[in-house]
């Protein structure tokens, strides 16, 4: 996966200080309203694209703010969550509105519920709206969850930054969050379950970004970790971006990033994204894997090779056309004699777009390795892609057994690549002599998986 480079960090600094400007956003301006549920006057801020057009339809982001904060904090905030909002809505011309929810500490209670609910159907009759995006940070990141599951039909995307998933487990502020429920735990008890996103995955079918600190102990992140393989397990649109040693903020970059696959997952199929030191996963996306002794694939079954340890680092690929849809449920290499471990495994499409990377451990035997994947990856008919690892100190070939594709049930394997450049950062794609250099994969088409 890429790295992030000096000059991407320049970039994304710049980034930075533009969004203080707020880009192609126009000013936040303050509107109150009166609420529906208690005629209270309640108030949220508006920040408008600078050239708004009422006759253009337009994305609707939502940002909820903190324990102990309002409406003004993804307004104008320096911090970069705030930062990484308006500079998000701007960049995708969005209309952004960020309420107080009822309270600096409501953690969406009935009352916070009920007026978000009226501030967006009154946004919807005063603009024309497309989608409907709720970003949070911390209280406001398990407030986008909840409100979320209760109301799955107007949100279209969350982006929830350092929050947690289960009211029924979570043990502090819970002076703030008995006033918002009505009640302690042990005196509502279902009010406490029915906002704890984590009891009700089948709800939360959008696309999901978690950030999430493994030292944060404000709000610990266990509860939307197990959250976020549920989702998984139910093939939705998930990331997790994890810093195992961060606690309970979010980095400029980390919001941009989460922010842009819960956009880009409801638009289109989001591309595989790295983050330097962060633990990134997505959904179709297996972080590790253990290699077990193996015997190949679909194609090259207990084949040995011609050279069991040609010597040097080089990208190796196999590159293979799929017949009929399925699933890849593993990858299988031949280990060279002098090859050591761990190997990084990455799934390339035609145009050379990384779709999907695992993480291999150590294996030291040599031989045939099989590294099974923790969810089978689908591939699609009449599509190309390319698998490929990078070889440590040597690696296995023999000539000439490209001369003609090798075909089996569904898929067929066309040419043995290499790269001595850029390894793990692009598609191999030189060949010699039609080698085979071992790399396989286990393979079901759909017909098979039906059965």
């Amino acid at each position: 996966m890429r790295k992030i480079s000096r000059s991407m960090i320049i970039f994304l600094s710049a980034l930075y200080v533009c969004c203080e400007a707020h880009g192609a956003l126009g000013e936040p301006h303050e509107i109150t309203f009166k609420s529906e549920l208690d005629d209270s006057e309640q108030c949220y801020m508006e920040i408008l694209p600078s050239d708004l057009d009422k006759d253009k339809k337009y994305d609707l982001v939502i940002g909820l703010h903190g324990h102990g904060s309002d409406r003004k904090q993804f307004a104008f905030d320096k911090r970069p969550e705030c930062a990484s909002f308006r500079e998000f809505a701007a960049k995708h011309d969005m209309i952004a509105v960020t309420p107080d929810y009822r309270a600096k500490t409501s953690w969406m209670g009935p009352s916070a519920e009920a007026d978000l609910v009226q501030i967006i159907k009154e946004i919807k009759a005063k603009y024309k709206i497309n989608k409907v995006f709720l970003v949070g940070g911390s209280m406001g990141a398990t407030s986008a969850l909840t409100f979320a599951t209760l109301h799955p039909d107007m949100i279209d995307g969350i982006t929830s930054m350092n929050g947690h998933a289960n009211h029924v487990e979570y043990k502090n502020f819970q002076d703030a969050i008995s006033r918002s429920f009505g009640g302690t735990k042990e005196e509502k008890p279902e009010e406490y379950k029915k906002r704890s996103a984590e009891f009700y995955p089948e709800n939360l079918t959008m696309s999901i970004a978690f950030t999430v600190g493994g030292k944060d102990s404000i709000v610990p992140p266990g509860s939307v970790i197990r959250l976020a393989e549920e989702l998984r397990k139910r093939n939705g649109k998930v990331m997790v971006i994890n810093r195992p040693k961060g606690g309970h903020s979010t980095n400029f970059e980390d919001g941009m990033t989460a922010m842009e696959f819960m956009f880009t997952g409801m638009v289109k199929k989001p591309a595989p994204i790295s983050v330097a030191g962060a633990v990134v996963s997505e959904t179709a996306s297996s972080a590790n894997s253990q290699p077990q002794a193996g015997k190949g694939g679909i194609f090259f079954v207990e084949i040995q090779p011609a050279e069991n340890d040609a010597k040097g680092k080089v990208e190796l690929g196999l590159k293979f056309y799929v017949e009929k849809p399925g699933k890849i449920k593993a990858f299988c290499f031949y280990q060279a004699i002098s090859e050591k471990g761990p190997h990084v495994f990455k799934l390339w499409d035609s145009d050379g777009k990384l779709l999907f990377t695992v993480n291999a451990g150590a294996f030291d035997k040599s031989g045939w390795v099989n590294v099974p994947l923790a969810e089978p990856f689908p591939v699609s008919a009449s599509t190309e892609y390319t698998v490929s690892y990078t070889s440590n100190t040597g690696y296995p070939a023999t000539p000439e057994v490209f001369s003609s594709p090798v075909k089996k049930d569904g898929i067929m394997a066309i040419a043995g690549l290499y790269s001595f450049s850029d390894l793990g950062k692009k598609a191999p794609d030189k060949t010699y002599k039609r080698m085979n250099y071992f790399i396989d994969v286990v393979f079901f088409a759909e017909t098979e998986i039906a059965k």
